[in-house]
């Protein structure tokens, strides 16, 4: 990965600092291991972001198809890496288990576009008003709430893309859902029933943290282009994404943030 990147300005950027490595850990121990990994993923996917969006040869023809394709080819990357790897105990995560689908999960910049470009390629001009809807109901319901009071009323909020007992968004689907997993789906119907977001629940760290890694790297991405990068809760996302003519919505925040406007931070109605 390159250690500087250009701004529009022709200015040498500093990337950013890598995050700081446990002294504690030992290099073979397997969280140090899962840790480098992590890393790896993050400064390979930084890197492959900017190459799309600002390629050597000049500015990209088309930016917010390079965009899309960069994020896509991150979640490839994702499922890949996934794919591979055998874990013991196997993943209790199937088709039609939806327990982990009642959580409010964050996203980045570029995942919230990647989404709002799938959805303007899959949901009709009406099913995008009445999406507008729901997502601005449910950012109202949320708004003024802490994290860990969203945590706790987890079991009274599926997600806004919930429909007909599955994900409607599985493709476009955030690294925050591809990441999390069971081994024990007991213990996350147990989670909802009881209301207590923090029932432990079983998981393999591997598959957060890669995950984990390549979000990261998507945010690294980005600010070293000089865009808006942090996270947002999903639902608002989505109603910043829609406000007004959701088609042209989408696609002038998308413009607009490749420009190096704030899309998060523009003011909003929540």
């Amino acid at each position: 990965m390159a250690a500087r990147s250009r701004s529009k300005t022709g200015k040498a950027k500093r990337s950013l600092r890598r995050p700081a490595r446990n002294p504690i850990l030992s290099p073979t121990s397997p969280e140090a291991q899962r840790e480098a990994l992590a890393d790896r993923l993050a400064q390979e996917t930084a890197a492959a972001f900017q190459a799309v969006l600002h390629p050597q040869d000049g500015p990209a023809d088309h930016p917010v198809k390079g965009l899309h394709d960069a994020v896509r080819e991150a979640y490839d990357v994702c499922t890949a890496m996934l794919d591979e790897l055998q874990l013991d105990p196997p993943l209790a995560c199937k088709r039609g288990c939806i327990h982990c689908c009642y959580n409010q999960v964050a996203l980045t910049e570029p995942e919230a576009l990647f989404l709002g470009l799938h959805l303007l390629g899959t949901r009709s001009p009406e099913r995008l008003r009445e999406l507008a809807d729901k997502a601005q109901a449910l950012a109202d319901r949320l708004k003024g709430k802490s994290w860990q009071e969203i945590g706790m009323l987890r079991h009274e909020l599926p997600c806004l893309f919930l429909e007909d007992g599955g994900c409607s968004i599985y493709p476009a689907r955030p690294l925050a859902c591809r990441g999390w997993n069971s081994v024990d789906e007991k213990m996350c119907l147990l989670s909802n029933l009881s209301g207590d977001a923090l029932t432990p629940i079983e998981n393999h760290p591997i598959v957060r943290e890669i995950a984990d890694g390549i979000q990261s790297g998507l945010l690294r991405g980005s600010s070293e282009l000089g865009l808006e990068a942090g996270y947002l809760l999903m639902a608002r996302a989505t109603a910043l994404l829609l406000t007004g003519d959701p088609e042209q919505g989408v696609m002038d925040t998308t413009a607009e943030w490749l420009d190096g406007k704030p899309f998060f931070g523009r003011k909003a109605r929540w």
